[in-house]
């Protein structure tokens, strides 16, 4: 039967505890641990498995000093996922060793919808009147630029923060920034996001987070 993989850890817990249906069991590859569960199929797709999935992260992650969460959903014979494993050692690893005693604060910025505004496509966007016009355009598409609301967190909680990501929104998600903060940090950073939150409605903080934006592709 293939293992569902809810996460990979530098460590064991003392009490694993259970998974989504049985138990869940750590299971040694390289350098590192994968926490998974035995189980014949994907679980569906809906909020409670995906709130369950969350909660089973947290709790680990609660109870050892590296976790580097696995996207939902991921179902893989043992021999998978030794090979997907042993083949990325060393950069899983680090990637252990960079997230270790650090949490994930994440930032969103919700954007009121306009009335009768329609989206373009993406290609429609890109149309431009010379081949210089388009790459230049092709250049903004891949590096984008975060909304100025974002500057005023980095400027405000930015120094308490040892890595950051950007997300743009897609979808219904909204923007997001993630900050990477130090275990013992995360109250002084709360405090120091208290006043920016209440000057801009607009934004909302959550965490701490196992670290989910800062999992290596594709994991």
């Amino acid at each position: 039967m293939p293992w569902y993989v809810f996460a990979l850890t530098d460590s064991t817990p003392a009490s694993p505890g259970k998974g989504l249906r049985g138990p869940i069991a750590f299971r040694p590859i390289g350098n590192l641990f994968a926490a998974v569960e035995r189980r014949a199929d994907v679980p569906p797709v809906e909020l409670g498995s995906l709130q369950a999935h969350q909660q089973i992260v947290e709790r680990l992650a609660a109870e050892v000093p590296a976790i580097l969460p696995v996207r939902f959903g991921t179902l893989l014979s043992p021999e998978e996922i030794e090979e997907a494993l042993v083949e990325r050692d060393d950069e899983l690893s680090d990637a252990l060793a960079f997230v270790r005693g650090r949490r994930q604060m994440t930032w969103r910025l919700r954007t009121p919808r306009r009335a009768g505004r329609r989206s373009t496509p993406r290609d429609a966007r890109l149309i431009a009147s010379s081949g210089a016009d388009y790459l230049r355009h092709a250049m903004r598409a891949g590096r984008p630029t975060p909304p100025r609301t974002f500057k005023r967190i980095a400027d405000t909680v930015g120094r308490l923060a040892v890595a950051e990501r950007y997300q743009q929104p897609a979808g219904a998600t909204p923007y997001a920034l993630y900050h990477l903060v130090e275990g013992g940090r995360v109250d002084s950073y709360a405090s120091a996001a208290r006043r920016l939150l209440e000057s801009a409605p607009a934004l909302v903080l959550s965490g701490p987070w196992a670290p989910y934006a800062f999992v290596p592709e594709p994991f």
